[in-house]
């Protein structure tokens, strides 16, 4: 099987991506799109974006970058979940993460990835989030 693919049953986990770099959320999208159990429902490129994707989608999972213009991710993760405390926020950063899953628990977020890892690290995230 391949390492991308995840067995699941059921409908699949509605996706939304948000980083305010395209390349990175086209790469991402296109990655965890080849796996029939992950639906990528949209994506967005600053933090008030993502809280108006997340009222109009209803993703189940939400990956948020840290670092985004207009509003950051964190303040957009504590919105989010303050609105739609079942959807899953995984924030994604370039920093230490040591640094940045404080913040990030405290807004309310699952789980907190730095963006070098693994594309099974992410789809592994989502996977538990959604148990």
């Amino acid at each position: 099987m391949s390492p991308w693919k995840i067995q699941m049953t059921g409908a699949p986990i509605r996706i939304l991506i948000v980083d305010d770099n395209e390349h990175y959320r086209k790469t991402i999208s296109r990655i965890l799109g080849k796996n029939p159990n992950l639906q990528i429902v949209g994506e967005a490129e600053d933090g008030l974006e993502a809280i108006q994707a997340v009222e109009n989608l209803r993703p189940n999972i939400v990956l948020m970058d840290f670092s985004l213009p207009v509003m950051d991710g964190i303040d957009a993760t504590w919105v989010i979940k303050s609105k739609f405390p079942e959807i899953r926020v995984i924030v994604m950063t370039m920093h230490d993460v040591g640094c940045i899953s404080e913040a990030a628990f405290k807004a309310g977020a699952f789980w907190c990835l730095h963006k070098g890892c693994s594309p099974r690290e992410i789809i592994k995230a989502i996977r538990t989030a959604e148990i």
